[in-house]
């Protein structure tokens, strides 16, 4: 328990610390989010800097890396590594895509097919270092037990980190959304941590918490700061890895089921508009269709927050 304060701490200090340091080295080299013009008036934003999650995700890391939990053991830090890895695989993603963005002045960075690319790599090299750690190839499904997916495992594991970083990332266009629902989701992965008495996902966790924590501080409405593709990509990756080495994949579903909606909005809405010229929200992801409906940038996080609270309260219980 002290060491989990003491991560907590360091890496609390660390985000808290340092971010206006980094908010300081942004705003002087002009690296500042670019605010796109299609959907609900955000100019005020304008000339807010970026890549605020290059901070939080370094924090976590070096927190993780400063316990002795992270390798009392060869399975603590097998998955230790695995943790790092999948995180700050998927941030350098994303701190290419929003230098991208910087370069261009533009409100898109990465196209759709090199990203993609970047990430079904990020998702090998995962898959390689999983089997060179001897970790098994095997997932939980609920009423059927352990399942053994053998070569199909790749595609599962693509799809899983694919599919929740990008999610994380439609997620992440208001100030405060994404690091509040992120953190509500991690703090429920801790209880099934503890609860499995994995100290690895639970001291990277404690971390990841403390760092989200002081980058709220910053990021509340209105924002000092964004995370940008930085964070949000890493976010997802870290939920997706903790899920499937919890053997509670499909409670990621459950527990994330605000970034599955906002995801689905996005799906449905591109599929009417292309096929039938109709738009079936007034804007998607579906958190810019309660700002098209006058509600207020705390209104929208707190009633997100609120849903994924309620779902991971009632997720952990069915759990446990």
């Amino acid at each position: 328990m002290k060491e989990n304060f003491l991560v907590f701490l360091i890496a609390l200090i660390i985000t808290v610390g340092g971010m206006p340091f980094v908010i300081k080295f942004l705003r002087r080299s002009k690296e500042q989010a670019v605010i796109r013009k299609l959907g609900p008036d955000h100019r005020a934003k304008a000339g807010t800097p970026s890549m605020g999650g290059a901070l939080f995700i370094a924090a976590t890391i070096i927190a993780t890396l400063c316990m002795p939990s992270s390798y009392q053991s060869w399975t603590s830090f097998t998955w230790t590594l695995i943790l790092i890895v999948a995180v700050g695989s998927f941030a350098v993603i994303g701190g290419i895509d929003d230098a991208l963005k910087l370069i261009r002045h533009a409100d898109e960075g990465f196209a759709f097919k090199p990203k993609l690319l970047a990430q079904t790599l990020s998702a090998v090299l995962m898959m390689l270092l999983m089997w060179v750690l001897e970790v098994p190839f095997i997932i939980t499904i609920p009423w059927v037990g352990p399942v053994n997916l053998g070569i199909f495992y790749f595609f599962f594991l693509w799809f899983w980190l694919v599919g929740w970083s990008n999610a994380t990332n439609l997620t992440d266009g208001l100030d405060g959304l994404l690091a509040g629902t992120a953190l509500i989701v991690y703090g429920a992965f801790t209880i099934l941590a503890w609860r499995a008495d994995n100290p690895s996902i639970l001291t990277f966790n404690f971390a990841i918490m403390a760092a989200l924590i002081g980058f709220l501080f910053y990021n509340h409405p209105k924002a000092k700061i964004f995370m940008g593709d930085t964070g949000s990509l890493a976010l997802g990756a870290g939920l997706a890895i903790e899920s499937i080495l919890l053997h509670a994949s499909l409670s990621l579903l459950w527990f994330g089921l605000v970034f599955v909606i906002e995801t689905l909005s996005v799906i449905i809405q591109t599929f009417s508009y292309h096929f039938y010229h109709k738009r079936v929200f007034p804007m998607a992801p579906i958190h810019h269709t309660f700002e098209k409906k006058g509600w207020s940038e705390w209104q929208i996080d707190g009633f997100f927050w609120a849903i994924t609270l309620v779902l991971t309260v009632i997720g952990v219980h069915v759990i446990g």
